[in-house]
């Protein structure tokens, strides 16, 4: 829709529309022929470039043979061009190739015209504008946006907003912030005799603030404000190149807008931490998806570590000192879990507690938290008596597990002898490493867990915390995404038993289902696939529409999903975001999904524009699993209310045969999904 409006907008000059048409189905025969990626061809990397070319032919050029076969050499290099440099950039720099293909040849294409003599239009010519009766900054506005696309025309530039506005309300208002910068330095200058200078400042500024703000930063106020410096430097570069250019008589185009976005985008990947803004580290969408996708992954799983981190032990531990604890959690060492075992009483021991052996966590196994590789192990260290830690030996018995680059995860005070592994050995999470003692600086038995930086014993320690980890509270146990241990807690790890629920296993299932539509019922058949990137896939056969999900052994979980709304993964997303693979009764636990999909269009539109600068616009769920007779329930409600009621309320039963309803409330909507029974199957097929 968005590259139909702009079609639109350049057909106001049929001219330049038929060039630029043109231009893009020759691309695309170049693409064919030589047989390029038909995956970038698709994105329209190879299209939009030529495209470019063939608009700016199109103004340029007046009809002769002479600029028809330059316009054609130029789009065919242009093309190769961007292969050319998608293959360098992205290799040696890991940047886009942006809009530089077309600079590159654009600027050829106008040298050779003048060599041989091809007639040449004025481009961006002041004769050429097109105002409307409004006030002079919206008509400049306007006139920028048109620019864009070499038609400097407010009536252009209408058609152009409005895509923009369908595109992404953001983009609008970062496109504001842009052209505002840019007014604010046409202001200054009075000097400058060139008609057009404003109107190209303003569609750079536009650009860069657009690309900074919220494609490859998520939006927010360090991104804008990013986006509001980056238009200065694009300023000094558009400026700076007038002398240049002018000497050369060449357009500045956006050349300003490449150079300002590889300048700031290489420079921010040496930042030492990617945060404020954070940089878009997943697959690019509009500005409303990126930020959409980061504040719903962070609410579900938290952005700090990209492994998932299970409790090191089996059974129900009680941590006995936390982060900044009172004993020996200090300083460059706070982050860090101590864990003992407790009886129903609360006590850690038997009898008087004066042997190791007394303590009940001495000498159980001690897990693997996550995959990784053995770095480092001591197992030499004698057990300390009780209320004698060993100083001289801090760490005592110990294994340091390798993760991810500057990522360990270091296990001690393990009894001597007990260590299961050796120095470079792969280790798979839940595998037994040791067993609990208290050797070293231990004055009772007990199991010592932090994440480290670096392979040294004693370094300092990083921000440590437990993924999918159930937390026993006086309500009830309750699965916790992300855990951060505090004095006090009871911890267990997820402890799954043999019903499978019938959630999606394995490749190539199906799951036939009648969906509730407002003219009666329809069929839709969801498979289940591992795509070409081995990620699990759960995809619609009726509509454009699929999920990514993941089952590991006690954990059945939908990470995304994207495509037509009224498909039924999409209720799949609602009712089933994460399922504990433990069918204990009472079970609860959270999960977030997006409020923009529960929303009525015009207050999606409104959070589109205010959500850059609201913390959080994820909708926080809680669900729960109940048993009756041979069915199972969870449900799951919003804890945003509307009139004293849940925002959203989800349900999905199963049965002996699996999944055999889904059910999503929201507001006054009501979505159904129920197994389809075989003979509807059959009439559907």
């Amino acid at each position: 829709m968005v590259g139909a409006l702009v079609i639109l907008g350049t057909a106001i000059v049929p001219r330049v529309a038929l060039y630029g048409l043109l231009a893009t189905l020759l691309a695309f025969g170049v693409t064919r022929v030589f047989r390029l990626s038909e995956d970038l061809t698709a994105t329209g990397l190879f299209g939009y470039n030529a495209l470019l070319v063939g608009l700016g032919a199109g103004l340029l050029f007046g009809p002769t043979f002479d600029a028809q076969v330059l316009t054609v050499v130029g789009v065919v290099t242009a093309v190769f061009m961007t292969a050319a440099l998608y293959s360098a950039l992205g290799a040696t720099f890991n940047l886009p190739p942006l809009t530089l293909p077309f600079l590159f040849v654009f600027y050829l294409v106008i040298g050779a015209a003048r060599i041989l003599d091809v007639p040449l239009g004025p481009l961006l010519a002041e004769q050429a504008m097109f105002a409307l009766d409004l006030p002079r900054p919206l008509n400049l506005f306007l006139q920028s946006l048109g620019a864009l696309f070499f038609l400097p025309r407010a009536d252009v530039g209408v058609v152009v907003l409005f895509a923009l506005l369908v595109h992404s309300r953001i983009a609008v208002l970062l496109a504001v912030f842009g052209f505002a910068m840019a007014y604010l330095l046409e202001g200054r200058l009075l000097l400058v005799m060139d008609g057009t200078l404003p109107m190209v400042l303003g569609y750079n500024f536009v650009l860069t603030a657009i690309a900074l703000g919220g494609v490859w930063f998520i939006p927010s106020p360090s991104s804008m404000l990013l986006a509001v410096g980056a238009s200065l430097v694009c300023g000094l570069a558009a400026i700076g190149l007038v002398p240049l250019m002018t000497i050369q008589a060449l357009p500045l185009l956006i050349l300003p807008f490449n150079l300002t976005l590889i300048l700031v985008m290489y420079a921010m990947r040496q930042r030492t931490k990617d945060g404020r803004p954070k940089a878009v580290d997943f697959a690019i969408g509009t500005p409303e998806q990126n930020l959409n996708y980061f504040r719903t992954r962070v609410a579900r799983f938290g952005a700090r570590y990209v492994l998932r981190f299970r409790a090191p032990f089996l059974g129900r531990w009680v941590c006995t000192q936390g982060v900044d604890g009172k004993h020996t959690h200090r300083n460059q060492w706070r982050y860090a879990f101590d864990f003992e075992v407790q009886d129903a009483a609360g006590r850690t021991f038997r009898g008087e507690g004066t042997r190791p052996q007394d303590y009940f966590c001495y000498r159980l196994p001690v897990l693997a938290a996550a995959d990784g590789t053995v770095s480092r192990i001591i197992d030499d260290v004698e057990d300390s008596p009780i209320g004698q830690p060993n100083l001289q030996h801090n760490w005592g018995n110990l294994v340091l597990l390798y993760h991810a680059p500057g990522l360990y995860s270091l296990v001690c005070h393990l009894s001597r002898g007990s260590i299961k592994v050796r120095e470079g050995q792969f280790v798979r999470r839940g595998d037994v490493v040791g067993l609990c003692g208290s050797s070293g600086r231990s004055p009772v038995p007990h199991l010592h867990f932090q994440f480290q930086g670096t392979p040294t014993i004693g370094a300092p320690t990083l921000e440590t915390e437990l993924h999918d980890v159930v937390l026993e509270t006086e309500s009830g146990p309750r699965v916790a995404s992300t855990l951060v241990a505090g004095e006090g807690d009871i911890v267990r790890n997820l402890e799954p038993t043999d019903a499978r629920l019938g959630l999606p296993a394995a490749e190539n299932e199906s799951f036939v289902f009648e969906v509730e539509t407002d003219g009666g019922t329809r069929i839709e058949t969801l498979v289940t696939e591992i795509d070409l990137l081995g990620a699990r896939v759960i995809r619609s056969s009726e509509r454009t529409a699929h999920a990514y999900y993941d089952q590991v052994a006690d954990l059945f979980r939908i990470y995304d999903t994207v495509g037509d709304r009224l498909s039924v993964v999409h209720l799949l997303q609602a009712a089933l975001p994460t399922v504990p693979l433990e069918t204990g009764e009472g079970l609860r636990w959270t999960d977030h999904l997006q409020l923009r999909y529960f929303l009525p269009l015009p207050a999606q539109l409104l959070l589109d524009f205010v959500s850059p600068f609201v913390k959080n616009t994820a909708l926080e769920m809680e669900y729960s699993v109940t048993h009756e007779a041979e069915r199972t329930t969870i449900q799951g409600r919003s804890t945003r209310q509307h009139s004293g009621q849940p925002y959203v309320q989800t349900r999905a039963t199963f049965d002996a045969k699996g999944l055999s309803c889904v059910e999503v409330h929201s507001g006054s909507r009501h979505r159904v999904a129920r197994r389809a029974h075989p003979e509807a199957t059959d009439a559907a097929a």
